[in-house]
Order: structure tokens, then C-alpha cells, then sequence
């Protein structure tokens, strides 16, 4: 079978009766669905999952997602803040004293 840019694979398979090109179009389909799984991995760091209902395992991902944006809004925000601080850092004029006089 040739893939896009030309380069020919290989892929075993015990559906015989499929074509070359449902077969593609579906491992292509699951390494969507493996580079997902990995995403979840190393991103939102769920190493396993607590349930094991459909359910379940949603309110998990959701958790886990709603805690990623959260922490990454915050760190954008406070980025920002930081950006317009240094932004606003100026030299503060200092005021020269009259030399001290002798009052001897």
C-alpha cells in the first residue's frame, strides 16, 4: 500500500476481505487515537484510570483537562503581568543631596 508522500508500508491484518485501503484508513485511524492517549500522558498526567465506565473516564479526562487550561491560563496571565513589569522598569532619578557643610 502507498501512503502520502509515496512511501510504500506494509500492515498485517486478519481481515482478509477488507481492501488495502480501509485497512490504511483505519490504522491510520487508531495512531490518531494512540497519539491522543499519549497526549493525555504526558499533558494532564493520567497515568490510569480510576473507573472503568464510559462515564467515568470522561468526568476523569474533563477533570484532568479543566485543571491543564486553568493552570496554563494562570501562567499566561502571569507571563504577562511579568512582560509589563519589566516593561515599566525605569531608572528612578535620584535626588543629590547639597554636600554637608562644616558647622564647626
Amino acid at each position: 500500500m502507498a501512503i502520502d508522500g509515496g512511501r510504500r508500508i506494509e500492515l498485517l491484518t486478519n481481515a482478509l476481505d477488507a481492501p488495502a485501503e480501509e485497512v490504511a484508513a483505519l490504522y491510520k485511524q487508531r495512531w490518531q487515537i494512540e497519539l491522543f492517549f499519549k497526549w493525555i500522558k504526558q499533558n494532564l498526567k493520567i497515568k490510569h484510570f480510576l473507573g472503568t465506565s464510559e462515564n467515568a473516564v470522561k468526568i476523569q479526562i474533563y477533570v484532568a483537562l479543566i485543571a491543564f487550561l486553568v493552570l496554563r491560563a494562570r501562567r499566561r496571565v502571569l507571563q504577562t503581568v511579568q512582560r509589563r513589569l519589566v516593561g515599566q522598569r525605569r531608572t528612578i532619578p535620584t535626588t543629590r543631596l547639597p554636600p554637608a557643610q562644616n558647622r564647626a
